[in-house]
């Protein structure tokens, strides 16, 4: 497709006229937050206890999938910042949302404890919604997520507990997510924990952040956070993400947790409940991120409990031979195949690779 003159030149007076038309709404949002937003400076130091951190993660989606066409299988994984998996469990992707529940949850003693200590059935899972049809197995390694999060809400000593993205989901039904809030807010009270939600993007607090630049808002580049108002948070945010009520249990804020202005703005969720115990929520993100590796800013126990939940080379490698063992006992002619088509599947990568590399 060329980009002629005539062509960039409509093409950047129809963008004039949307900008025209959306610069308006972007003002009017940057007024609101000057006028009632007021930046905070985030404490150094919020006490002589030493308070761990522990962040939970789950395998990302697009790293744990183990594919032996036409056998498809994923790698469901929680794994928190001091190395322990919480749960690790091979998901078959062929069969239907209520056949995948109802196996998932007659295999898996811990899922069952997890719905039993929720007074839940696994039929409370099934989705409400074509949307949450459609991700199913990303509700799943969100679910588990939530099951580790309340496990280490559930014992003492006091620690702050960080859930990898905001304290809201679109992804369990209202009835699961009501339930987990209660038993949640229960368990922190109880042990003093605090409770927060620390994503790396979010659509709303993007919108917002465009605003936040233009007014200057952080430009002294200190640790600092900016509470944004639910109406705000509702104005800003498209139809699927308006999480504000029943969708969610946070408090959000667009936070810097370090020096410097090219330390990223992060949104931060800190559990509704805990509304009194915000700066000492975010001095201890503070402390926890100080020149955190290999991002600035950003909480290093979500980096190490990436790396735990993380599906490396070696571990593909071992699963997939696993997948082969276990082929080769239903169907040894077809395990021959699949081990074939491995193995040239990996020769061409390797001579594609070579190729590149003796490209000038």
């Amino acid at each position: 497709m060329h980009l002629i003159p005539e062509r960039m030149a409509r093409l950047r007076r129809s963008l004039e006229l949307a900008l025209n038309q959306e610069w308006p709404l972007l003002e009017s949002t940057k007024r609101r937050l000057v006028g009632r937003a007021t930046l905070t400076s985030i404490p150094e130091g919020v006490g002589d206890l030493a308070v761990p951190v522990v962040a939970t993660v789950a395998t990302d989606g697009g790293e744990n999938r183990l594919n032996l066409e036409p056998i498809r299988l994923q790698v469901l994984r929680v794994a928190d910042s001091t190395g322990d998996v919480f749960f690790e469990d091979f998901i078959a992707q062929s069969l239907t949302s209520d056949e995948i529940l109802r196996f998932f949850f007659k295999s898996n003693p811990r899922l069952q404890r997890f719905l039993a200590y929720l007074e839940l059935q696994w039929e409370d899972l099934l989705p409400q919604s074509d949307f949450q049809l459609s991700h199913l197995l990303s509700m799943l390694r969100e679910l588990m997520e939530w099951a580790a999060l309340l496990r280490l809400a559930s014992r003492p000593p006091l620690k702050v507990l960080i859930r990898d993205g905001l304290l809201r989901s679109v992804l369990l039904t209202e009835k699961v997510f009501a339930r987990m809030r209660d038993r949640l807010e229960e368990a922190t009270k109880k042990h003093g924990h605090l409770l927060v939600g620390v994503a790396k993007r979010s659509r709303v607090v993007n919108y917002l952040s465009v605003a936040f630049s233009i007014s200057d808002t952080f430009s002294g580049g200190e640790p600092s956070y900016i509470a944004v108002p639910p109406e705000l948070e509702r104005e800003a945010a498209p139809d699927q993400y308006r999480w504000i009520g029943s969708r969610a249990m946070g408090l959000l804020h667009i936070a810097r947790l370090d020096h410097g202005n090219s330390v990223p703005l992060l949104p931060v969720d800190v559990a509704v409940w805990q509304g009194d115990r915000i700066p000492e929520a975010m001095g201890r993100l503070h402390e926890s991120a100080r020149g955190s590796f290999p991002v600035r800013g950003y909480p290093q126990p979500l980096f190490l409990a990436h790396e735990h939940a993380h599906l490396g080379g070696l571990e593909v490698e071992v699963l997939e031979s696993m997948m082969l063992e276990q082929l080769s006992i239903h169907d040894p002619a077809a395990a021959r195949v699949a081990r074939e088509l491995r193995l040239l599947g990996k020769r061409i990568a390797e001579a594609t690779r070579h190729d590149e590399q003796d490209e000038p």
